[in-house]
């Protein structure tokens, strides 16, 4: 017979005694090309993962939020960077003491597999999401993510609960714009498009209203952030 069903994250009970760390906004936690002798645990805020190529180019990643795991690596240092987007609170563990409690905990190592595969599927969803589309079609994939994301680290809310299409936008336009691939004037333009098309309401520089979310997913051409998720094939 099958095992009890595992909650999705028992692997984050390593973190449970372990010393948190504060992050001031734009404070880096892992630098790219430090020994990466570390993992962490998000507790609260908001940070950014990115890359910096040779040529002096960014590409941000990612955006993190609560219990997004960051840190465990094939090789001993860092090939990215993560840095806070808000004031944040992440708990930090040796690599090695991690290591060592995946090969003891059969259901940890599990669960953090499978939270690997989630992982993998996410950024092949991001490269077909903002792959061959317009700006304001890859504005809009960055929206639908981030209120899903956002979603996922608060806990589920009802789509017809209007807190639950309020977005916060605490990072830069230029952050958004090395995300989606596009440039930062560019990114403003498309926000100025989403609102004259009624999809959704500016309520100041760091905060949207999503007004319609069907069209805003439409225009995405995904249901939510998510694999599984994916808007039929018309």
């Amino acid at each position: 017979m099958p095992g009890p069903q595992l909650p999705d994250d028992v692997f984050l009970g390593a973190f449970a005694n372990a010393p948190a760390r504060e992050l001031a906004p734009g404070q880096v936690l892992i630098a790219a090309g430090a020994p990466a002798d570390e993992v962490f645990n998000i507790l609260s805020g908001m940070l950014m993962m990115s890359r910096t190529g040779s040529d002096g180019r960014r590409q941000v990643l990612s955006f993190l939020f609560r219990d997004n795991f960051i840190g465990l690596t094939t090789a001993d240092r860092y090939y990215f960077t993560v840095q806070a987007v808000t004031p944040a609170l992440v708990a930090c563990i040796p690599r090695a003491d991690f290591e060592a409690r995946l090969a003891r905990v059969p259901e940890a190592e599990r669960a953090f597999l499978n939270m690997t595969f989630r992982v993998l599927e996410d950024l092949l969803d991001t490269i077909y999401s903002l792959g061959q589309r317009t700006a304001l079609e890859r504005l809009a994939v960055f929206l639908v993510f981030l209120r899903h994301a956002r979603r996922l680290a608060d806990g589920p809310a009802d789509d017809g609960d209007p807190a639950s299409n309020e977005v916060s936008l605490p990072m830069t336009r230029e952050d958004i714009a090395d995300y989606v691939g596009l440039q930062k004037e560019t990114v403003s333009r498309s926000f100025g498009q989403l609102e004259r098309r009624g999809l959704i309401r500016r309520l100041d520089s760091h905060r949207i209203r999503i007004l319609d979310l069907p069209r805003l997913r439409e225009l995405a051409g995904v249901v939510d952030f998510a694999a599984s998720a994916r808007l039929p094939p018309r």
